[in-house]
């Protein structure tokens, strides 16, 4: 799968919300995944469908609890999974970029034991520095 088609996932709209902040116009949100205001207003219909988001017009758009918890989770997760590949010696620009990719299909119980093992990691790195 393209980095480009991360665009289109009803994740990448919430990120971008979560970015920009309560209230955002529909067209500022379109800019900012780079999609037309048609497309940006099908996706932010679904997201309210989902109760993700809130949409009232041209009052503009807010994140829902859920959705600002969602955006937090996969923050969480983007952070686990480029910590356990810079640990494993993957390059920092790649790290980041794969874990952009991969936070969104990681199925919750991989993330865990995938902390469990950056941490164990970090531990024995550290010991190994002493």
């Amino acid at each position: 799968m393209g980095h480009e088609l991360l665009r289109y996932r009803p994740e990448h709209y919430l990120e971008a919300l979560y970015q920009l902040g309560d209230g955002v116009s529909l067209s500022e949100l379109a800019k900012a995944v780079g999609v037309k205001p048609s497309t940006a207003r099908k996706m932010v219909l679904y997201l309210q469908g989902e109760g993700l988001v809130v949409y009232k017009g041209r009052r503009g758009i807010w994140l829902t609890e859920a959705g600002r918890a969602r955006v937090e989770y996969l923050n969480k997760v983007h952070k686990a999974l480029a910590e356990f590949f810079k640990i494993i010696g993957v390059e920092e620009e790649l790290a980041e970029s794969e874990a952009e990719k991969l936070e969104h299909l990681i199925d919750p119980r991989v993330v865990e034991r995938l902390i469990a093992v950056a941490d164990l990691l970090r531990g024995l790195t550290a010991l190994c520095k002493r």
